[in-house]
């Protein structure tokens, strides 16, 4: 069953959603967990995390299950679309999602820089690339309430209790998002949230309890879908088809519906990889075994079983087009300028535009190093540079520097569990001599040639990306590459990046490490989050030191990576109290962007 603009659907039911007194800009970390006033007010605090999956159930009953969860189902797929910058039910949109990922995490990855310092519609100012404003650096938090407040009043119902395979896809997509806000932040109110808490004291897990909470839920979740195959006919069809309209994330499904549930066990193992390559160095041999039992149980191994939202199918265009170029609001950074030069990476021509005027004030315009001209270079900017005030205006020479190529990444899906990412986590468990069912070498090399980020059928451009591998894949080593600020605003500064492509067996596994995680980070682009994890964790890829540190809350020195996020909306009293009462102690640190979450471990990669 194909279904087209699928997100139509959920625009109308969502548009109660109560947010307070939460402006566009403005949906920080308060705790929202209110309910729409059309969808059934729920306040029971059920079992979420018991799936009761063994039993047996009447037609009858199914029938009165299903129609009592039917307008809680009418807004969940609006949780779904929150994960990938979706608001208040509506499918993906720039707004939503530059606040959740473009004002942060994008820029402490280094994917890209903020060329101006105002906002001029909101009423903000981001001066450098670390610098923190309470209406910007609590978008991610907001999001995830945007997940939550439709999906945990259904998890909570009793109803939901007699359909188990929707409540264990609906705790996965909410355990999913949890875990993208808690490595943002550290500590959150994992528990009472997802057990329907409706007001304040809410206590604070930390991050070791939220890991060990999900790595459960992950179990049980797996369980209960494996067990589906031996349920009757009559209720495994219309399981199914409601699957595809409220969980539409994966092409094969929308297209065809979903014949099982293989796909979200697949999705499930894949996270609980992940998680497994998150927590190495905090506690290696629970990782070992998270990571084997996730891979024996069947994790994402082609692009039929990858998890996204697929503009293509749900009828949205790329956030970026308008974020990027329209909006003016990014531009290729300095990092990805040298990683894509230094290793002659074919995203260099496909995925970005080159310059568009860039002028020096430090020269005489009559000097030939006044101006470059456009469409010279693909340029970036370093992170953390003091760049000028005005947007996507003609006295901003940072409004030159390289926008995305809006034809490559026009319908380029919105990943939530690509291959390319599972093929680099199981290379990574292969060089730990991990059991990942096969070599370091093949996964690595599949996942260079899976990290297209293009829609698979749809895309514009291709088959561009894979004729330009075998030349890619065969460097022995990188491209001296010495980045020059044509504003001659920042020093040149050489790279020092010095590894190939090419698999070798006899480098060291720190070195196959650096080239697993550089991949990774370049095949990771748009979505920040996890590649913001592995440069926190791991140190790669190489990137430029980020400049003026200090101008975030002045935890940071020269030479250091923000760590996390500091907990937003503490200006809220009760947020304050539950922060000062249970989020400190289970941070185990100051409440600053130096401070490190559990799994950021200061201590060699192996």
């Amino acid at each position: 069953m194909k279904l087209e603009n699928i997100g139509k659907f959920m625009a109308f039911s969502f548009a109660g959603l109560m947010l307070g007194s939460c402006l566009d800009f403005d949906v920080t970390g308060a705790e929202f967990n209110q309910t729409q006033s059309n969808v059934e007010k729920v306040t029971r605090r059920g079992q979420v995390d018991s799936i009761g999956y063994r039993g047996t159930i009447t037609k009858d009953d199914f029938e009165a299950a299903m129609k009592a969860c039917e307008t809680n189902f009418g807004v969940a797929t609006g949780g779904v679309y929150a994960l990938r910058g979706g608001k208040k039910g509506e499918l993906p949109g720039t707004h939503q999602y530059q606040y959740q990922f473009m004002l942060g995490a994008d820029q402490y990855a280094q994917y890209g820089v903020i060329p101006h310092v105002n906002f001029p519609y909101s009423g903000i100012d981001i001066e450098t690339s670390y610098s923190i404003h309470q209406k910007a650096y609590g978008g991610a938090y907001g999001a995830f309430h945007f997940v939550e407040a439709p999906i945990v009043p259904l998890l909570n119902m009793e109803a939901i209790d007699k359909l188990p395979e929707i409540k264990a896809i609906f705790l996965l997509i909410y355990d999913y998002a949890a875990l993208e806000v808690a490595d943002i932040y550290g500590p959150l109110p994992y528990q009472d949230i997802k057990t329907n808490r409706q007001a304040h004291p809410y206590i604070y897990n930390d991050l070791e309890t939220i890991y060990n909470t999900v790595e459960a839920n992950i179990d049980t979740i797996v369980n209960c879908l494996r067990y589906f195959p031996q349920k009757e006919e009559w209720y495994r069809k219309p399981i199914l088809e409601r699957l595809v309209r409220l969980v539409p994330i994966n092409m094969e499904g929308i297209n065809k519906g979903y014949t099982d549930l293989d796909v979200f066990v697949r999705f499930a193992n894949s996270l609980k990889l992940r998680m497994a390559m998150h927590i190495v160095k905090v506690d290696p041999g629970k990782a070992k075994r998270w990571a084997e039992e996730a891979v024996a149980g069947g994790v994402v191994e082609t692009e039929a079983h990858e998890m996204a939202l697929y503009g293509s199918m749900l009828g949205f265009q790329s956030p970026l087009i308008e974020g990027w170029n329209s909006w003016g609001d990014m531009r290729m950074s300095a990092g990805m300028e040298q990683v894509l030069k230094g290793l002659n990476h074919p995203f260099l021509n496909l995925l970005f535009e080159k310059n568009e005027r860039i002028w020096n004030n430090n020269v005489p315009s009559d000097n030939p190093n006044y101006e470059l001209k456009p469409g010279t270079d693909y340029k970036g900017i370093r992170t953390g540079t003091y760049v000028e005030k005005e947007q996507n205006g003609p006295t901003n020479p940072y409004n030159g520097f390289s926008k995305i190529n809006q034809l490559y990444i026009m319908q380029a899906p919105l990943y939530l569990m690509k291959l390319s990412e599972v093929c680099f986590l199981r290379a990574e468990g292969a060089v730990r001599g991990w059991n990942m069912g096969g070599s370091a070498k093949d996964f690595y090399e599949q996942g260079i040639r899976a990290g297209d980020i293009q829609d698979r059928v749809t895309g514009l451009l291709k088959g561009k990306y894979e004729e330009a591998l075998d030349t890619y894949m065969a460097q022995e080593s990188a491209t001296p590459f010495t980045y020059v600020d044509p504003t001659g605003e920042t020093d040149p500064i050489q790279s020092e990046i010095t590894i190939g492509v090419k698999w070798n067996e006899g480098d060291s596994k720190e070195v196959k490490l650096e080239k697993i995680i550089t991949q990774k980070w370049i095949t990771g682009f748009p979505v920040s989050f996890e590649a913001w994890v592995d440069l926190r964790r791991t140190g790669y890829p190489r990137l430029f030191d980020v400049l003026n540190p200090e101008d975030g809350d002045g935890s940071l020195d020269e030479g250091d990576i923000i760590r996390r996020l500091p907990f937003p909306d503490t200006s809220d009293q009760s947020v304050l109290l539950d922060v000062t009462t249970t989020g400190l102690k289970a941070l185990g640190g100051a409440d600053e962007q130096a401070t490190r979450l559990w799994w950021d471990v200061n201590k060699d990669n192996f």
